[in-house]
């Protein structure tokens, strides 16, 4: 931390999202308890690992990571809540400085030069107020000091995937997402940035999409969290 964030921290002393408990000086967006509580996720290297394997037969993908295993009933599951249904947006955001820390150890910050987050459907962002993907962008790109960059947008209206089968989930995001990479960032490393991994569909459809306007991009993914390993 600079002499800056110490002053700050003095200041205005930064308290853990999960417990609330102050944070101690060494201690960044968590606290050491609440954080080794989390069910960290193994990947291994970031271009050969269970995530790109479960996209590769569609997807010319080039790294992934992902900071927790995703279960039901845990922990996690809890926080995901607040973030995407009780509006805790700086939960949000600390949780993915969190994971862009994480990143940034893991080598992810070598391969990418723009955060894209998933874009959410109009109706659902009417009604959340905000898109929980563009927050955990904003999160890992303070930690990261990657550019957040929107270029995808939704074509068409789709159910909601939080309780649809593996089969109807890739069924309902096919032809959902539209992208254009702005000239700048063609051929770029870039990394798609969601809240969880499940079956893939999404971040496929959202991959497929930007290679299809630029077959020379280089597309990683980047999420909270992973589920199914």
């Amino acid at each position: 931390m600079s002499v800056l964030d110490d002053i700050a921290s003095l200041l205005l002393p930064r308290h853990c999202p999960v417990c609330r408990r102050r944070l101690e000086h060494a201690e960044r967006s968590l606290c050491s308890v609440c954080a080794s509580a989390m069910p960290r996720l193994q990947l291994g290297r970031l271009d050969d690992n269970v995530m790109l394997r479960r996209l590769w037969a569609r997807l010319p993908l080039e790294h992934a990571f992902a900071l927790l295993a995703y279960r039901h009933h845990s922990p996690f599951h809890e926080l995901l809540v607040r973030i995407k249904y009780e509006g805790d947006t700086s939960l949000a955001v600390r949780l993915e400085r969190w994971t862009g820390e994480e990143a940034m150890c893991a080598g992810m910050g070598e391969h990418a030069d723009a955060l894209v987050p998933v874009p959410l459907a109009r109706g659902r962002m009417r009604k959340r107020g905000y898109n929980q993907a563009r927050l955990l962008a904003d999160g890992m790109a303070s930690a990261m000091c990657v550019p957040v960059v929107e270029m995808l947008v939704r074509k068409s209206r789709s159910e909601s995937q939080t309780r649809l089968s593996a089969m109807q989930r890739g069924s309902n995001a096919a032809g959902v997402y539209h992208a254009r990479v702005p000239r700048v960032w063609r051929g770029g490393r870039i990394v798609l940035v969601d809240d969880v991994m499940t079956t893939g569909a999404t971040l496929a459809q959202c991959a497929e999409a930007i290679l299809r306007d630029d077959p020379t991009a280089r597309v990683s993914l980047l999420t909270l969290a992973f589920a199914g390993e």
